[in-house]
């Protein structure tokens, strides 16, 4: 079990990983954008979100100077290790969380809308924010040949980061990092 100051640390890192590997500085505003499943009407949809925070500049031991966006009110996580051309099956989020896809190839539907669907690759762009805790849920896929590896970071409950729906539909994007 991780305690909530460590997930806050260990978030700030990985978004500052993710920002440093992109070369992001300068005077223009960074933010964080990433694919959401969400409940909607009583099933799941796909949004992209913006954070609406920018991210700062890091004043902490280690990664002082680096780009960071800090994300409140987490619970825990968990390590998780999918073999590969796992079927996941339909199912709803267990938990509002932050899930962070380390490696691997991710195919997400939604079973009520043929068309709607996210590929999402494990790595610096490997975010989502999986919120249908409720409603008729997502099917997710692993069709790789290698395991997928995530990490699960739940939210307290009822807490919804601040943000602002960009589309609706998975993010398009070549960089979940973007500076506008």
């Amino acid at each position: 079990m991780f305690s909530k100051s460590s997930l806050v640390i260990a978030s700030t890192v990985l978004l500052s990983s993710l920002a440093s590997a992109l070369s992001i500085g300068g005077r223009s505003t960074t933010y964080l954008e990433a694919t959401t499943l969400v409940p909607k009407n009583g099933t799941s949809a796909l949004e992209c979100w913006r954070f609406a925070s920018p991210l700062s500049t890091s004043a902490g031991a280690g990664t002082a100077g680096a780009s960071t966006l800090v994300i409140d009110n987490l619970a825990n996580a968990t390590y998780t290790v999918i073999p590969p051309r796992f079927e996941g099956g339909v199912h709803n989020a267990p938990h509002a969380q932050l899930v962070a896809f380390l490696s691997g190839t991710i195919h997400i539907t939604i079973p009520t809308d043929p068309s709607a669907e996210a590929w999402v690759q494990g790595g610096i762009n490997g975010l989502i924010l999986a919120l249908d805790t409720t409603g008729s849920g997502h099917n997710t896929s692993y069709p790789g040949n290698v395991e997928t590896r995530a990490l699960q970071i739940p939210f307290d409950e009822g807490f919804v980061p601040d943000h602002v729906v960009l589309y609706e539909g998975p993010c398009q994007i070549h960089s979940q990092v973007v500076t506008i």
